[in-house]
C-alpha cells in the first residue's frame, strides 16, 4: 500500500506532498498552481493511480473540512468507476473556517485596542473590516411566473410576505436580507435613483402589495429572519427578481444576467414549476445558466440550486414518481447544455404552511381546511419524502437525518413533514455554500488586508531600526534624502510617468474585446433565428416570430451592454493599474508604500439605441390560392335528354381554394431585424469608445493631480526624517519607541499568519 500526505491550504494554495514520508513534487505532477483544490480534485486519483500504480492507497489529508469533503467525494466517483482500487482517506485534524472568522474578528478587536498606530484605529480601517467579515452574501432566485417561486420565497420566511398568484405581481426587485433572531420583518421601498419612498415596521402582506403597487418604486429591500440560513457570519441577501417580461426598469433587466457574470460568484436559486417544467420562457436564461455553469470549477456547479417545486402534485399512479420527474428535467436541463445539476424536488406551498402555524401566523380558511391536514400524507407517504431525493453532501445530509431523529423523539410531526417537503434541503445547500466558498474567501482577504496596512507601516520602521547605532547608515540616509530632495526638485522622474499617462490609450484592446463580445451576440442571434429562415411561411406564423423577437432580442440587447461594459471596465483596469504601479514602486523605493484609490468606471448609459422589431410584414408577403379542401356536387350536365351524358357519374369533385397570405421570412429577417440588430451593436460600439476615450480623459486628469499631492507628501515626510535625524534626543526617543512598534507588529503579523495556517 502506498501511503500518501497531502496539505492544502485553501487561503494561500500552498500545497505539500509527500509519498511513503518522502517528499514529493506536487507541481510537476499536476500543475495545479494556485487553482482550488475543487478544480484539480477530480483527476487527482486517476494521476495517483498512474503515476505510482497502487492499487491500495492511503491519503492523509490536512485542510479545512470543506476540502476533505471534496477529496471525499471525489474518491467515491473513482472507487465506483475502478472497482479494482482501494483508497482510504485520512482526515489529519481538518479546520472549521467558521471559527477561523471568529479569530479573525477578534484580532481585529485586539488590534483597536493595543496598536501603537493611530492609523490603524481609523474610520476607513474600520469600515474595510467591516466590509470584510460582514458584507452581504447575495442569492437570485428565479423562475417562471406559475414555478411557484413567491410561494418559495415565503416558505423560507414562514410567513405570508411576497404576493404568491398566478399573475404578474412582482414587477419590482425585492432583496430580503438575513437578520438572525428579528421578531418580525420591517421594509422600505427606493425608487430608481435609490431614494427611500416608504419604511414599514412591520412589513406585512398587506403594505407589501401597496409598495410594490406603487409604479415610482423600483426595490424593496426587506429585513427579517430567513429561518433556515444561519447568518451569524455572513448576511444572506434573498433576491426575488421579476421576470425579464415584467420588469419596471433596465436595471431590473441586467440584474439577474449581472449575477451570472459577477466575479464574486452570487448563488441562483432556479424554480421550476414540477408539473409543467418546460415553457418557452425558460429558453434564454437557461442557456446564459450553462455558459455559466461550464464556464469554471466546482464552485461554478454548485452555486446553482434547481429547485423542482409542486413535487407534491404528482401523481405516481401515473408514472408521475420523483425519479421520473427528476430524471425527466435532467433531460430538459441537458438540452440547454446544463450537465450535472443538482435538483431538489420540493413542496413550498405545505412548506409555508407548516411553518406560518409554527410561528402563530394566520392562514387562510382553505391553508387552514385544505392544506394544513394534509400534512400527515408527507409523513405516511414515502414518496413524499422529499428530503431523501435530495442531493446534498454526508455533511448536510447528517444534519437533515438529525433534524428527523430530534422531531420524532419530540413526537412532533410538524417538523418531521416540514423535513418531508425538501425545503430545509435546500436552505442546507445554501448555508453550505456560504461555509464552502464565501468564508474563506472572506478570512484571505480580511488577512492580506490587514497585513498589507501593518507592512506599510513596518517599511519606516525597519528603516529607523537600521539607523539605530549606525553612524555610515545615518549619513547614507541623509546623503539618500538629499538625493531624493534632488529628484523631485528636478521632476525628472515625475514627468516621465506624466508622459506615460499621456501615451495611454484603451483603443486597441478595446477593439479586440468589442469584437469577441459581437461574435457571442451574433451567434446567439443567429441560433435563435435558424428555424425562422424560411421564405414561404405563413402571417400567424410570421407574426408569431416576430412576437417571440419581441422578447429575445431585448434580453439580447441587455446581456450585450453588460458584456461591453464589463470589457470597457477591464480594459480600463488593466491599463491603469500598469501605470499605478510602476509610479508606487518608484514611490516605494524612496519614502516606502503609498495606496490610493483609481476613481471607479462609469457605467454606459442610454448612449445605444434600442434593437427593435417592426411588426410590417406588408413588403415581404404575397396572397396564393391554396387548396384547402373539396366537395361534392351535382353534374348538371347529366340530362336524361342528352343521351351521351347517361353514362356520366351523378356527382363530380370540386376543388376547394381560398387566399392565403405568405411571408418571405428570410428577406424580412435580413432586411428589418439583422439590418436594425447591427445599426444598434455599431451604435453601441461607438458610444463605448466614446465612453472609453472619456474615461480616458478623466483618469489621466485624476492621475496626474495624485502626482502633485504624492510629490506634496514625499517633501512633507523628507522634512520631517531630516528634523529626526538633525535632533539628537528626538532621534533616540525615537529610536526607543521604534522597537516598541516592531515588536507590536511582528508580533500581530504572525498572529495574522496563523489564522491562514493549517
Amino acid at each position: 500500500m502506498t501511503k500518501f500526505d497531502l496539505i492544502y491550504n485553501p487561503f494561500t494554495k500552498e500545497k505539500k506532498f509527500s509519498v511513503n514520508e518522502r517528499q514529493d513534487s506536487f507541481e510537476e505532477c499536476w500543475g495545479t498552481g494556485k487553482k482550488e483544490l475543487s478544480e484539480w480534485v477530480n483527476v487527482f486519483f486517476e494521476k495517483l493511480y498512474k503515476k505510482y500504480n497502487d492499487s491500495e492507497m492511503e491519503i492523509s489529508f490536512k485542510g479545512i473540512i470543506r476540502d476533505y469533503e471534496f477529496l471525499e467525494d471525489a474518491k467515491n466517483v473513482y472507487e465506483k468507476n475502478n472497482s479494482s482500487v482501494k483508497i482510504k482517506l485520512i482526515d489529519k485534524d481538518c479546520s472549521n473556517t467558521t471559527e477561523k472568522l471568529g479569530q479573525l474578528k477578534e484580532l481585529f478587536e485586539k488590534m483597536q485596542k493595543e496598536t501603537p498606530f493611530e492609523q490603524l484605529k481609523s474610520d476607513e480601517l474600520k469600515q474595510l473590516f467591516e466590509r470584510i467579515v460582514s458584507s452581504e452574501f447575495e442569492m437570485a432566485v428565479v423562475g417562471t411566473m406559475s414555478s411557484g417561486k413567491s410561494t418559495l420565497i415565503n416558505a423560507m420566511l414562514g410567513r405570508e410576505l411576497l404576493p404568491a398568484r398566478n399573475e404578474a405581481t412582482t414587477a419590482t426587485l425585492a432583496k430580503i436580507h438575513d437578520i438572525d433572531g428579528a421578531t418580525n420583518f420591517t421594509g422600505k421601498s427606493l425608487d430608481k435613483d435609490h431614494k427611500e419612498l416608504v419604511s414599514c415596521d412591520p412589513l406585512t402582506l398587506k403594505n407589501m402589495n401597496t409598495l410594490n403597487g406603487n409604479p415610482e418604486t423600483s426595490v424593496i429591500e426587506i429585513y427579517g429572519d430567513i429561518l433556515g440560513i444561519e447568518s451569524k457570519d455572513l448576511q444572506l441577501v434573498l433576491t426575488d427578481t421579476p421576470g425579464p417580461n415584467n420588469s419596471r426598469t433596465d436595471e431590473h433587466k441586467e440584474h439577474t444576467y449581472s449575477l451570472l457574470q459577477a466575479d464574486y460568484k452570487p448563488m441562483i436559486l432556479y424554480v421550476l414549476n414540477g408539473t409543467q417544467p418546460e415553457t418557452t420562457d425558460d429558453n434564454s436564461l437557461l442557456n446564459d445558466v450553462a455558459k455559466a455553469m461550464n464556464s469554471g470549477d466546482r464552485q461554478a456547479q454548485e452555486r446553482f440550486i434547481f429547485v423542482l417545486n409542486k413535487a407534491d402534485e404528482f401523481d405516481p399512479a401515473k408514472e408521475q414518481d420523483v425519479p421520473k420527474k427528476v430524471s425527466d428535467v435532467r433531460n430538459y436541463l441537458e438540452k440547454h447544455n446544463i450537465h450535472n445539476p443538482r435538483i431538489f424536488p420540493a413542496a413550498s406551498r405545505m412548506a409555508k404552511v407548516i411553518r406560518q402555524y409554527q410561528n402563530n401566523q394566520p392562514l387562510t380558511e382553505t391553508e387552514q381546511d385544505d392544506i394544513l391536514p394534509k400534512y400527515k400524507t408527507f409523513i405516511k407517504r414515502e414518496w413524499k419524502h422529499f428530503s431523501n431525493f435530495s442531493p446534498l453532501s454526508v455533511n448536510s445530509k447528517t444534519i437533515q437525518d438529525k433534524m428527523i431523529a430530534d422531531a420524532q423523539e419530540k413526537d412532533d410531526e410538524y417538523a418531521e413533514a416540514l423535513v418531508y417537503t425538501g425545503i430545509p434541503a435546500i436552505e442546507l445547500a445554501i448555508s453550505e455554500y456560504l461555509m464552502k466558498y464565501a468564508l474563506p474567501a472572506k478570512i484571505t482577504e480580511g488577512v492580506y488586508s490587514f497585513k498589507e496596512k501593518i507592512d506599510n507601516l513596518g517599511v519606516e520602521a525597519a528603516e529607523k531600526e537600521r539607523l539605530k547605532g549606525n553612524k555610515a547608515a545615518v549619513e547614507q540616509l541623509t546623503e539618500t534624502l538629499k538625493k531624493i530632495e534632488d529628484v523631485l526638485s528636478k521632476g525628472d522622474k515625475a514627468d516621465a510617468v506624466r508622459k506615460k499617462i499621456d501615451e495611454l490609450s484603451v483603443q486597441s484592446n478595446l477593439k479586440t474585446s468589442f469584437e469577441k463580445v459581437r461574435s457571442n451576440l451574433m451567434g446567439e442571434f443567429t441560433q435563435k433565428t435558424q428555424k425562422m429562415q424560411n421564405s414561404r411561411i405563413h402571417r400567424d406564423t410570421a407574426e408569431a416570430y416576430i412576437d417571440s423577437l419581441k422578447t429575445f432580442l431585448p434580453e439580447l440587447e441587455t446581456k450585450f451592454r453588460i458584456d461591453i461594459q464589463g470589457a470597457l471596465n477591464k480594459v480600463l483596469k488593466i491599463q491603469a493599474q500598469e501605470a499605478v504601479e510602476e509610479y508606487k514602486k518608484y514611490l516605494e523605493d524612496l519614502i516606502g508604500s503609498v495606496s490610493y484609490d483609481i476613481p471607479p468606471a462609469a457605467i454606459i448609459g442610454d448612449l445605444a439605441s434600442s434593437i427593435s422589431v417592426t411588426s410590417t410584414l406588408d413588403s415581404y408577403s404575397h396572397i396564393e390560392d391554396i387548396k384547402v379542401g373539396s366537395h361534392q356536387e351535382l353534374n348538371k350536365n347529366k340530362k336524361w335528354y342528352k343521351p351521351w351524358t347517361w353514362f356520366e357519374e351523378k356527382y363530380h369533385t370540386v376543388d376547394d381554394y381560398e387566399k392565403q397570405e405568405f411571408v418571405n421570412f428570410s428577406e424580412y429577417l435580413e432586411g428589418e431585424v439583422l439590418s436594425n440588430l447591427e445599426e444598434s451593436v455599431d451604435s453601441t460600439r461607438n458610444a463605448a469608445f466614446d465612453w472609453a476615450i472619456e474615461e480616458e480623459k478623466k483618469f489621466k486628469k485624476f492621475f496626474k493631480g495624485q502626482l502633485v499631492k504624492l510629490d506634496e507628501a514625499i517633501q512633507e515626510k523628507l522634512s520631517e526624517k531630516k528634523q529626526t535625524l538633525e535632533d539628537k534626543s528626538k532621534f533616540e526617543d525615537s529610536i526607543k519607541e521604534n522597537e516598541r512598534n516592531l515588536k507590536w507588529i511582528s508580533s500581530f503579523k504572525s498572529e495574522l499568519d496563523s489564522l491562514l495556517a493549517i
